[in-house]
């Protein structure tokens, strides 16, 4: 048994690549990423899996067989060139036939490297000067950058939400005094959540009643958000008679 070749698992018990689906072969096939990256699979797609703990036996002898045939056959698809780690290459080189190698099942787009002379590709569009490749590359950076700003808008959103009030203030009386919910920046949070939605829609070129709902749909989650804030709240307070609309 070849311990060594066993892949870890995080902590989370998240593996941090994408799951396979592989349906024959078992995924005891250099095919499979799992495999060919010395991993057990968790939480893939496959059918009939045997790469794992209780299949270890037929495992053993699928990684000596691929061994047997190519002793490289478990080492980086990605090495580095001559020039180090910036130039890094494809060790075998991709057989891309119809991808233009500007897919993600191209090994060498996926890695964001250029092909090399080590490849086989037919139709290649994945290289230095590739006005395609160009392209693709300024759509990607700009869906990556739009990403982040969504991101920024709704972690300030659920910011705002976690400082809203935990009690209501009580009065000189002692009676508990009626407060909102609804500040000025959890507004403000809230229609940059919509307009970064709307933007999506308009992105994607959506029909406009699909960006309506999608809008809606965002204001839904804005709003669960904040009842799941208020239900928090501490203290027992009449909603119909505490609270301002």
């Amino acid at each position: 048994m070849i311990s060594s070749f066993s892949g870890t698992i995080e902590a989370t018990g998240a593996r941090p690549r994408k799951p396979c689906n592989c349906t024959k072969s078992q995924c005891l096939k250099l095919y499979c990423d799992c495999f060919a990256n010395g991993e057990f699979c968790h939480n893939c797609n496959c059918l009939n899996c045997a790469n794992n703990l209780e299949h270890e036996e037929e495992r053993s002898r699928a990684i000596k067989s691929c061994l047997d045939r190519n002793p490289m056959a478990f080492h980086p698809k990605i090495g580095k060139g001559k020039h180090g780690v910036k130039d890094r290459r494809h060790n075998k080189g991709c057989n891309c036939k119809r991808s233009g190698c500007l897919k993600n099942y191209c090994e060498c787009y996926e890695a964001k490297i250029m092909c090399s002379s080590s490849c086989k590709c037919i139709g290649c569009k994945n290289f230095e000067e590739s006005p395609e490749r160009k392209t693709l590359m300024h759509l990607a950076d700009a869906a990556e950058v739009r990403v982040q700003q969504q991101t920024a808008v709704k972690s300030k959103f659920s910011s705002q939400l976690s400082g809203l009030p935990t009690k209501p203030t009580p009065s000189s009386n002692g009676e508990k005094l009626p407060y909102t919910l609804i500040t000025a920046e959890v507004a403000e949070a809230t229609c940059a959540c919509l307009l970064a939605q709307a933007d999506e829609g308009e992105r994607l070129q959506m029909p406009p009643v699909v960006q309506e709902r999608m809008v809606i749909e965002e204001f839904g989650r804005c709003l669960m958000q904040i009842i799941e804030s208020a239900n928090k709240t501490k203290g027992n307070i009449d909603w119909n008679t505490s609270y301002v609309y």
